[in-house]
């Protein structure tokens, strides 16, 4: 052991992951990117064409900042950002510019792609 030299015991506090106690995800359904699955880990999150959205889908129909979803606490919603060619959320036109509340399971149609949003609890220690 080096004289002058200290060692300290160091105590790691580990934080709850974004979201918790929900672990929140879309998964791709239908399209090109099928079986991809985006986990969600922050509050913002846009979805589009663009390599500048959050997460990139390969869909020549969708514009490159389509939809964004919106977590704040246990409420989550969706915005489409103005798309060419529209978002569906459960088989209904969402409004470009209005927020729309998402629930576990709701599916989301753009362009070719269909997703599922899943916000499941989890089990936290006790």
């Amino acid at each position: 052991m080096n004289k002058g030299k200290r060692t300290t015991d160091v105590l790691y506090v580990q934080e709850d992951p974004f979201g918790s106690p929900y672990v929140i995800a879309l998964a791709v359904i239908a399209g090109p990117d099928c079986h991809a699955i985006y986990r969600i880990v922050q509050a913002e999150t846009t979805v589009g064409a663009s390599p500048d959205a959050d997460f990139e889908l390969a869909d020549g129909q969708i514009s490159g900042q389509h939809f964004r979803v919106r977590i704040n606490g246990n409420l989550f919603s969706i915005v489409d950002l103005g798309s060419t060619n529209g978002s569906m959320l459960n088989h209904n036109q969402l409004s470009k510019g209005t927020r729309v509340r998402l629930k576990n399971f709701d599916e989301i149609q753009v362009g070719r792609t269909r997703l599922l949003f899943i916000a499941n609890r989890f089990r936290t220690e006790t």
